[in-house]
């Protein structure tokens, strides 16, 4: 695959962003009692509203889902390693909440520039079985569209030796558009991953929540 063109804005940061995701997932995410368990990063503000088209050639907005919650991440249209096991749970997210999952919507955004096409999203939803979630949106578009979205949420690019690495995990939004969580895999200080409840399941909790 070609190699993908650093970004000015990473270059400098990629290493701060990492730290700060990392100690975020530790220091708000971890309780002090460590019987407990890992259940995200907690967060608050507006979410960046931004529109791009998606696997079926339809321009979409994050403002258009006002009233439901939005599972949002960031994925590589060519991944072969985490993001498809991100999509796994993504499916069986939808799965466990059934009916509920109708004021529900799953949005995942480009990150690969080489395959920025329609085409490319679309064969990868297929691929990776997303279009069994109604509301799945596989988002993409130029360069120019897509880096301000990975820099309002704080998404490293960044090439690796054979796929795109880039900043893990998935945002819950509210009703309201306002962020509510990050969930990863928890780090210690030592940057060891640390056990956690399948991502599937964090995220079924929380969406529950935010209905409640």
């Amino acid at each position: 695959m070609p190699r993908l063109r650093l970004l000015p804005w990473i270059v400098g940061g990629l290493a701060i962003l990492s730290a700060l995701f990392a100690a975020g997932c530790t220091a708000q995410s971890t309780p002090r009692d460590s019987s407990e368990a890992y259940v995200g990063t907690a967060l608050d503000g507006s979410a960046a509203d931004f529109r791009l088209v998606d696997q079926n050639g339809v321009e979409v907005a994050l403002s258009d889902f006002r009233g439901q919650v939005v599972v949002l991440t960031f994925m590589d249209s060519q991944c072969r390693e985490v993001c498809p096991l991100t999509a796994a749970h993504l499916r069986s997210t939808h799965q466990v909440l059934g009916d509920e999952t109708a004021s529900v919507v799953f949005i995942g955004i480009n990150v690969n520039l080489e395959a920025i096409e329609v085409a490319d999203v679309a064969a990868i939803t297929q691929k990776w079985r997303l279009d069994e979630i109604p509301a799945w949106h596989f988002l993409t578009g130029s360069a120019e569209e897509l880096e301000p979205v990975w820099r309002a949420y704080d998404i490293a690019v960044v090439p690796g030796q054979d796929e795109i690495e880039h900043t893990p995990g998935i945002f819950l939004i509210d009703q309201i558009g306002q962020k509510r969580w990050y969930i990863s895999t928890p780090f210690d200080e030592a940057g060891t991953p640390q056990w956690t409840q399948p991502l599937s399941e964090l995220l079924v909790r929380h969406i529950r929540e935010l209905y409640d």
